[in-house]
């Protein structure tokens, strides 16, 4: 458009410079006219001409004006033609490097993209990995559980059709008891025990009298049912002592005098150690057992030694009666070696019963393992683990069948040829080849058992079965974010389940079978109980508590001079009863308790604490929050420690005080200012002297008790004012009660 016109104005132009001269000389030729005529169209023509070259220079001067508009907007459109192209190259630029941007944008898009992708991809594969495992844990989870009741029910079989459990000891065992080498001393075939004329048999005798026994068993023992079977190692040491009597005669050759020797007392003592090997075998029934067999035994070289005294007559033919030579000690023999036959079997006999249920000791003495133990029957035997030591009594027998003799024949009492006293003695078994010896060990008998376990089933648990805890709003039915539930038996009132806290998600709990009531309870909420019963071994009870909303009662005591935090039991009295309805104690920190209330009832505030004064107000809305300041007690005020108990007529505080106690120390500690003094009362039963040092005995114990929880000793004071001061009359049980008192003095 700028083209155009300007191209039309330079047209214009020429047309206006051309079309002059040809206007000239178009004009008709003027009439000749005087000088002054001629003059003055001289100077007419001279001002048109100069009025022409104005016009011209004029036109000339718009012309060049004109020119270097033109050429200056000539050079303005040049620059805003290099400008637009400028603009556009720069728009083009900025077009390629939004287009180049916006294509590495894609392209970084398309990457993200790849990438997300790949991340769902790996998240999709994790979620499936994970529900994979959960599903395989779940699958695992249940296998066990049913490879558990499987388990159970097998075991629950084994119990009702139990076999014969195969038990084995080792048993150490001590035996005491009498001893006696029974010698049976054979006569020869001619009437006489060391043939004719050397020995008067009808003045001979021999008592039996025996000795001590002692016996050391190391053996095994096997139980199958009421079998019973006993071997191992057996020592025993027997001591026996024999007393004999008799005469014997000796001819002189030379002088044919008779000598006869009286024994009248002779004894004989034998030692004898044996290790055997015994085979026993026996029944057990309740308490009460036997074993009857053969112990076969093997001796050592022992000995035996005598003692005794002989009484020579002489019958000489010089005089006519006998003449005695005196008493004579006998040459004995000590500690000389004996020997006897191998080997020695004797039958044996054992009657006793089993001590456990007075000796085994118990697995615990605590008062959980007192409950859960079971009382042991007679002849019941605990398992292994928990009492492996038994213990027994028992009375035995044992009888030698063999003959043990093995001492060759020989005369016991040799002489020398010119000698008249004895000159040596041998062991009385040797009389003659024939003498017998059986050996006798009776008495008693205690054994120590250690057992050990044979093979049996391990006891199986019974599978777990659980209950799943929900708690809802009652209104909405949603889950409560924090809940609280405590489970007890329906019957035995045991806790089944210690509070818990439930969350949206619930709580899943194990239970034993039977039949459940679960507490549940949350702030903001009435609380409330739901029965439930498992009625099987290895179930899952979905148990759903739903809660009634309800406004909190929240109360907060603090000292009214301190403003510090008391720890303080509330009392919440109903305006129809005279119980209370709810005791609470106050958190120690914070002096704050929190308790729902059941609507439509009036209620009261009472607060009792030791060394505040007492206060009572009524509770205007259950929903309310209120702050109560208790007014300490002042220097010079009394008050009595209630629950404060003494063992009967002793300064002993008994257990059930502590709570008392704790709050005396509490109110102390928590105002380290105060001084007191602890003075104690009785009624009047008993002497005055009694009565006044059992109450100074009293406080003193009181004192003593807040010493050893941490007041400073000079913080407290003691004082015993016997029966002086009653607040009641003595006349009454109730009274007296009243009187027997401990009050604190604030000083």
């Amino acid at each position: 458009m700028t083209n155009i016109l300007r191209n039309i104005l330079i047209v214009s132009v020429i047309l206006s410079l051309t079309s002059v001269p040809v206007i000239v000389s178009a004009m008709p030729e003027p009439v000749p006219a005087t000088q002054t005529d001629r003059q003055k169209a001289a100077a007419q023509r001279q001002k048109e001409a100069e009025k022409r070259k104005k016009e011209q220079e004029k036109a000339k001067a718009a012309r060049e004006k004109q020119k270097a508009a033109d050429a200056k907007k000539r050079e303005a459109e040049k620059k805003k033609a290099i400008a637009a192209k400028a603009a556009a190259d720069k728009r083009a630029a900025a077009a390629k490097a939004a287009e180049e941007k916006k294509a590495e944008q894609a392209k970084a898009n398309a990457k993200a993209q790849v990438q997300r992708d790949k991340e769902a991809a790996e998240r999709a594969k994790a979620a499936a990995q994970r529900e994979e495992a959960r599903a395989k844990k779940e699958a695992e989870t249940k296998a066990k559980e049913e490879k558990a009741i499987r388990d159970y029910e097998k075991y629950q079989e084994s119990l009702a059709n139990p076999k014969t459990e195969v038990i084995s000891y080792f048993n150490l065992g001590l035996r005491l008891g009498y001893a006696a080498m029974m010698d049976k001393i054979q006569p020869m075939q001619d009437g006489s025990l060391w043939g004719a004329g050397t020995l008067n048999q009808s003045n001979a005798y021999q008592q039996l009298k025996g000795g001590p026994g002692v016996g050391l068993d190391l053996t095994y023992n096997l139980e199958y049912g009421h079998f019973l079977f006993e071997t191992g190692l057996d020592f025993r040491f027997l001591n026996s002592t024999s007393a004999y009597g008799f005469t014997a005669t000796r001819q002189d050759a030379t002088y044919g005098a008779e000598y006869r020797y009286l024994f009248d007392n002779l004894r004989e003592t034998r030692n004898m150690l044996e290790i055997g090997l015994p085979l026993m075998f026996g029944a057990q029934f309740s308490r009460y057992y036997f074993l009857l067999g053969a112990k076969i035994h093997y001796g050592l070289p022992m000995g035996y030694s005598q003692k005794g005294q002989y009484d020579i007559t002489v019958n000489d033919p010089v005089f006519t009666e006998p003449y005695g030579m005196g008493i004579h000690d006998l040459n004995g023999r000590t500690n000389s070696a004996i020997k006897f036959a191998q080997p020695d079997v004797s039958v044996a006999a054992e009657v006793g019963l089993d001590l456990d249920e007075w000796l085994q000791k118990q697995p615990s003495d605590s008062k959980e393992a007192k409950k859960k133990r079971q009382a042991v029957k007679p002849g019941q035997r605990q398992p292994f683990g928990q009492e492996h030591i038994h213990y027994r009594v028992a009375l035995f027998a044992e009888y030698g069948v063999l003959n043990t003799n093995a001492t060759p024949a020989a005369l016991p009492v040799e002489f020398a040829a010119d000698a008249v006293p004895v000159q040596s003695t041998n062991t009385m078994l040797a009389m003659n080849g024939d003498t017998k010896l059986n050996n006798l060990f009776v008495g008693a008998k205690f054994t120590v058992q250690f057992e050990v376990p044979g093979k049996k089933a391990r006891p199986v648990p019974p599978p777990s079965s659980y209950a799943i805890y929900s708690v809802v709003n009652a209104e909405t039915q949603e889950p409560l974010k924090v809940a609280f539930v405590e489970t007890r038996g329906t019957e035995s009132g045991k806790i089944a389940m210690r509070e818990k806290q439930i969350g949206p998600k619930g709580f899943k709990q194990k239970h034993a079978v039977g039949s459940f009531t679960a507490e549940a309870k949350a702030d903001g909420f009435y609380p409330a109980t739901q029965v439930f019963e498992i009625e099987k071994v290895g179930s899952t009870n979905y148990v759903t508590i739903a809660l009634k909303p309800c406004p909190v009662l929240r109360v907060r005591v603090y000292n009214k001079e301190t403003g510090l935090a008391v720890p303080a039991t509330v009392q919440i009295l109903r305006s129809d009863k005279e119980e209370p309805a709810y005791n609470l104690a106050t958190d120690t920190t914070t002096g704050t308790v929190r308790q729902m209330l059941e609507q439509g009832p009036k209620y009261r505030l009472h607060i009792a604490q030791l060394g505040y004064d007492t206060l009572d107000m009524d509770i205007a809305s259950i929903g309310d929050s209120m702050n109560v300041a208790l007014s300490p007690i002042k220097k010079g005020e009394v008050f009595v420690v209630k629950n404060l108990f003494f063992a009967t007529n002793k300064t002993r505080i008994l257990s059930r005080s502590e709570e008392a106690l704790n709050d005396l120390y509490m109110y102390l500690a928590r105002n380290p200012k105060i001084r007191v003094k602890i003075v104690g009362h009785t009624d009047s039963v008993g002497k005055d002297e009694a009565n006044q040092k059992l109450s100074d005995g009293r406080a003193n114990a009181v004192m003593q008790d807040l010493i050893e929880r941490g007041i400073a000793p000079e913080r407290l004071q003691a004082e015993g004012r016997g029966e002086t001061q009653p607040v009641d009359t003595n006349d009454t049980e109730e009274g007296r009660q009243n009187n027997r008192r401990v009050e604190i003095e604030i000083l």
